[in-house]
C-alpha cells in the first residue's frame, strides 16, 4: 500500500497541475462595445459581437483568437484571470469601406464560473479613402462560455 500511495504521489508530482490557465480554455461569445476616438473622423462606437477562443500558449500561458482567426492575442494568467500582452495588432473591416488596424496597449480576461468580463485599450490606425488616421479605442465585453 505506501508502494502504491508513493507511484501515485511521485507521478502526481510528475504531471503536474496542467498548464497555467487551463481552467480558462475554452470558446466563449464575446458581447460589448467598442468605443473609438479617431483624428480627422470623430468619436463613435460600435457593437462587439463575436467568439473567442483561449487555449494554450507557447510563448506566453495562453493565446485568444476569433473565429476567423484573424486576431491572435497573447496572455499571461493572473489570477482567476489573464492579463493580455501589449503589441498585438489586428484588422478589421470598418463602416463605409474602412479599415481598423488595433493595437493592444492593455487587456484583461476575468472569469469566474462561465462568465466574465474582456476589456482592452489601445491605438486604432483607421484607413479610409487611401489615407490612414490614428486614434484609440477602448473595448469593454462580457464573456459567456458556449464551448471547450
Amino acid at each position: 500500500m505506501k508502494r502504491q500511495c508513493a507511484l501515485s504521489f511521485l507521478l502526481l508530482a510528475i504531471l503536474g497541475c496542467g498548464s497555467a490557465g487551463q481552467e480558462l480554455h475554452g470558446v466563449y461569445a464575446v458581447t460589448g462595445t467598442a468605443h473609438y476616438s479617431i483624428q480627422d473622423i470623430g468619436h463613435y462606437s460600435s457593437q462587439v459581437s463575436n467568439t473567442l477562443r483561449v487555449s494554450e500558449g507557447t510563448a506566453s500561458d495562453l493565446v485568444l483568437s476569433d473565429a476567423v482567426g484573424r486576431c491572435f492575442l497573447l496572455a499571461d494568467v493572473e489570477g482567476e484571470g489573464a492579463a493580455l500582452r501589449p503589441g498585438a495588432s489586428c484588422t478589421y473591416p470598418g463602416d463605409n469601406g474602412m479599415t481598423l488596424t488595433l493595437t493592444l496597449t492593455r487587456g484583461t480576461l476575468q472569469l469566474s464560473g462561465r462568465s466574465g468580463r474582456f476589456d482592452m485599450a489601445g491605438t486604432v490606425m483607421a484607413t479610409a479613402r487611401g489615407k490612414m488616421y490614428p486614434g484609440s479605442f477602448l473595448q469593454t465585453a462580457t464573456l459567456a462560455r458556449v464551448g471547450e
